[in-house]
């Protein structure tokens, strides 16, 4: 933009103008920022944005300087940045009136919802090559020659479980076929690969249940950032029930479509509030359909209870934080207790027990 000096912002003191533009706007800080840039009018900071992972936020201009192009300004810089960096995929979030204004900028729109009980609206948009239509490629290759009419479970499995095992069963005895989508974000205490490969295992006897990684675009930071954070307050539940809708906006309009798959399975859940949540939504949402997606008929199935309790992989984690494994081996199937006394799962054994991570 003509007259404006783009900087990299890192001095405490950049930060603090930058969080003050950002609270002038009603924008909080984001956390864990990878590159942080600004535009400056003279030695005054009038546009602000930055880029994390492979997620944009953060953006903010002056309410002086709206108009003039500085949104798009920041916002093209931030990809320019991403580029150099090796992304071939970035996401954006805008209000859903905002978004046009990104589709412009060569966004693709993915999701846009309304919460329900809040009225808070997002949009998600991304850019890039490698983007959901190449995933959806992808999906029809792993699904070519499957029924149509599938079933779709969305799982983390931190570790996989007899509960895991239980709520697989039973859909699969109810479906089709049945896709195990295995969430791919990689922050929980057991690596992906891990988990992947304990769910595989575990599953290998139920032969109409193909295991595949979830990807960007099921439960990511991108699409479901809150599923990764403690609800600890009212705003923390409006913005997870946010979240949750954007989610399920796009698993309705893109995932489901991609496997022919009609139906969902999930676990009731008592103890997490953020997944509570997200069945919720799930339920509300999914049996509507939207004006160019398909209906998704959702199944809660009864957890395993095992002592009066549901089997939880934060029972799991719960009892090996305490030293107790052989509780915590009662838990779980022997693919997963097998991975549990091998060496390779000594570094999570440890990190479980001197942390408090609630993932």
């Amino acid at each position: 933009m003509f007259g404006l000096v783009e900087r990299t912002l890192v001095s405490q003191g950049e930060m603090n103008e930058r969080a003050g533009l950002l609270e002038s706007r009603g924008l909080s800080v984001p956390g864990g920022e990878g590159v942080v840039i600004g535009l400056y009018s003279g030695e005054r900071l009038v546009a602000t944005g930055s880029l994390i992972g492979d997620i944009l936020q953060g953006i903010a201009v002056e309410k002086s300087f709206e108009g003039e192009g500085a949104a798009a300004a920041v916002t093209t810089a931030l990809i320019k940045r991403g580029v150099e960096l090796g992304k071939r995929r970035l996401f954006l979030y805008s209000s859903p009136e905002e978004a046009r204004r990104f589709e412009a900028l060569g966004f693709s729109l993915l999701a846009t919802t309304v919460a329900r009980s809040s009225g808070l609206g997002a949009a998600l948009l991304e850019w890039g090559p490698d983007n959901v239509e190449k995933w959806k490629e992808w999906a029809h290759a792993a699904s070519e020659g499957k029924p149509d009419e599938a079933g779709i479970v969305v799982v983390n499995c931190n570790p996989f479980t007899l509960g895991h095992y239980s709520l697989l069963e039973r859909a699969a005895a109810r479906s089709k076929w049945l896709y195990a989508l295995v969430v791919q974000e990689d922050r929980s205490l057991f690596p992906f690969d891990v988990r992947l490969r304990l769910v595989r295992e575990g599953v290998s006897g139920l032969k109409n249940v193909t295991v595949l990684p979830g990807g960007p675009y099921v439960i990511s930071a991108a699409t479901f950032p809150t599923y990764f954070t403690r609800i600890e307050s009212s705003e923390d539940e409006r913005l997870v029930e946010l979240y949750a809708s954007l989610d399920v906006e796009l698993f309705g309009r893109h995932i489901a479509p991609a496997f022919r798959a009609s139906n969902r399975f999930v676990g009731t859940e008592p103890y997490c509030p953020v997944t509570s949540i997200y069945n919720r939504v799930m339920m509300e949402r999914l049996p509507r359909g939207g004006e160019d997606w398909p209906p998704v008929a959702v199944h809660e199935l009864p957890r395993l209870e095992m002592g009066g309790e549901a089997v939880s992989a934060s029972r799991v984690r719960e009892y090996i934080r305490r030293g107790d494994m052989e509780a915590a081996f009662r838990l779980v199937p022997g693919t997963t207790r097998a991975w549990l006394e091998s060496a390779e799962a000594r570094p999570v054994i440890e990190e479980i027990r001197s942390g408090s991570s609630r993932h």
